[in-house]
């Protein structure tokens, strides 16, 4: 399966939850080594054990992120089905920058993934697809651009239009929100 890099703003407690769970993960993968050594079985056995558990019992943050992201797809506003990208739609959204919009006054993190390549394309198409009307508006409006001085008016105009637009990182935190490590610690306290 081939992957593809992919680079997102998320939010800071959503980037602790993340390290938080690969720090655990080590301890427990550490601890299951202990006791199957004290059960009898050869460090290079235990370790062995262990690595054929990992993608179950301790998955890759990678896999928790697409995890999540599935889920969110899979939502009626972003399911789809979609026209596929075409091939300058898809150039656009690869390039790195932000979309347009006022800063979310939030702590982000920068995270990098390797995602399947096939979620990557699912995940830009939904991203593109819902917004090609706010940011076709945004764009017949004069409201984009390097270097624009708008008058608060525009802005405040532009800020609206913006709030209907799915970025990418916006669909990667909403989908950590709901069902990433920090929705599943949540849920389990309710």
């Amino acid at each position: 399966m081939e992957k593809i890099p992919v680079t997102v703003m998320i939010y800071t407690y959503q980037a602790a939850r993340l390290d938080l769970l690969k720090r655990r993960q080590a301890l427990e993968e550490k601890a299951t080594v202990d006791a199957l050594v004290n059960q009898g079985n050869t460090r290079k056995q235990a370790r062995i054990i262990v690595a054929r558990m990992r993608p179950v019992e301790w998955p890759s943050l990678e896999t928790v992120v697409a995890r999540a992201i599935e889920q969110r797809l899979d939502e009626p506003d972003l399911a789809g089905p979609w026209a596929p990208l075409t091939e300058g739609e898809a150039e656009q959204l690869a390039l790195s920058g932000r979309w347009p919009g006022p800063s979310l006054g939030v702590s982000l993190s920068q995270r990098n993934y390797k995602l399947p390549s096939e979620l990557v394309t699912r995940l830009r198409t939904a991203a593109w697809r819902v917004s090609e009307g706010p940011m076709r508006e945004l764009e017949e409006r004069g409201l984009v651009g390097a270097g624009l001085v708008l008058t608060e008016a525009q802005k405040g105009q532009r800020n609206e239009l913006a709030e209907r637009l799915y970025p990418v990182p916006r669909i990667v935190r909403e989908a950590l929100a709901r069902y990433g490590p920090a929705a599943s610690s949540e849920a389990a306290q309710a």
